[in-house]
């Protein structure tokens, strides 16, 4: 809550409301030389009253929601009468904002500040917020970090790799894939703008997916597999892990599908998002790395119900794939994913950087080396090869 600082009592105030990185507008009505003009919503502050308290009053009545005051916006505007307009960022903390002393509200991401005609008294203030419009709200999921959520877009930092890896989003668009975020170029900072997938992303230490949204996740992969044989991009190239060619009997993986990767609603599969680690691979590489947090491979997980939920996800991607490969290759799979990740570190990669927070590469090592101990028993438990 911001500093109560005392005003008199003839002050207007106004509410720069903030939310997923784009601003709240309201469209006035009223009086007739000022209708059709968008404005911050807000109101007088009423004799004895507090200046935030006016100013959630007064959101509550025009637009049926509640904020909260975060801090005052620099720089007061004088208004006719003698007003003074004061204006504060706030966050909306309940609620919807319906319309009811204006005939339309719309929220508005960074770029689009100025395609609408606001009040001359408010256009200071937009312009204050708009780099914190830029800033967005930092995005769960994903490990390398960077990614922020404004409006109906992330905005994530990018590298020598992004090229070819939004070559190979719009290939994945183009061969109607669903669940691959849509490529809509860069923004002032420097950064990719691609589409929010709405959902839910879970941490998978505290989650394991159920049977269903596994096997749609599995069936998912290999669409997408089957969907990057006609991509086949020549010559060295600057994948992320290392730049090097497509061999002729390599595909695109994903390379990071993790279960902290998948977009859900509920018991479905809506998406995958992180897509800066694709390159060249196998399928069994992306197969392996989905079972590792999906069956889960990692953890203490029931024997009998890594040996089902394994069985699952090779039913589930076809006779391409054996639950003893897929064991056998999640170890090999995940130590190159820790070799990759000091190699990152090594080399100063931001995002390879940014995964010392979360203990790595040293916690999935101990992982794998957990598993190697599991793995006998495991493939002893599963059908003879």
């Amino acid at each position: 809550m911001a500093k109560v600082v005392p005003v008199a009592s003839h002050d207007v105030v106004a509410a720069a409301v903030l939310r997923h990185g784009r601003l709240l507008a309201a469209r006035r009505t009223r009086p007739a030389p000022l209708a059709g003009r968008w404005e911050l919503p807000g109101g007088q502050v009423e004799p004895g009253e507090q200046p935030q308290h006016a100013l959630v009053r007064e959101v509550r009545e025009e637009l049926g929601c509640e904020v909260a005051v975060v801090e005052p916006i620099p720089g007061d505007v004088p208004l006719p009468g003698g007003l003074l307009l004061r204006a504060y960022v706030c966050e909306l903390v309940s609620g919807e904002p319906v319309p009811g002393e204006h005939d339309a509200v719309r929220w508005l991401g960074p770029e689009h500040l100025h395609e609408i005609a606001w009040l001359p008294a408010d256009v200071g203030f937009v312009d204050a917020v708009r780099d914190r419009l830029l800033d967005g709200e930092r995005l769960p999921g994903g490990n390398v970090g960077g990614a922020v959520r404004v409006g109906d877009t992330v905005r994530r930092p990018t590298g020598p790799w992004t090229g070819v890896v939004h070559d190979l989003m719009q290939h994945l668009g183009r061969s109607g894939l669903p669940g691959v975020p849509r490529v809509l170029g860069t923004d002032e900072r420097g950064r990719e703008i691609i589409s929010f997938l709405p959902g839910q992303v879970r941490d998978p230490d505290d989650w394991t997916p159920g049977d269903q949204l596994l096997t749609e996740a599995v069936q998912w992969l290999r669409r997408l597999h089957e969907a990057v044989a006609e991509f086949r991009p020549t010559g060295v190239l600057p994948w992320r892990g290392t730049p090097r060619e497509l061999a002729e009997h390599e595909i695109v993986c994903h390379h990071d599908c993790g279960t902290y990767n998948w977009v859900v609603d509920a018991d479905h599969f809506v998406g995958m998002i992180d897509w800066d680690v694709a390159g060249p691979g196998v399928p069994i590489d992306d197969v392996a790395f989905l079972a590792w947090t999906g069956v889960p491979l990692i953890g203490d997980a029931p024997l009998g119900e890594v040996v089902r939920r394994l069985r699952l996800v090779t039913d589930a991607y076809g006779d391409d794939a054996q639950p003893h490969e897929v064991v056998r290759h999640a170890v090999a799979r995940m130590t190159a994913a820790t070799d990759r990740i000091a190699a990152g570190q090594a080399a100063g990669d931001p995002g390879m950087v940014s995964l010392r927070r979360i203990g790595e590469p040293a916690r999935t090592r101990a992982r794998v080396a957990s598993l190697r101990e599991r793995m006998p028993a495991i493939l002893e438990s599963l059908e003879p090869e």
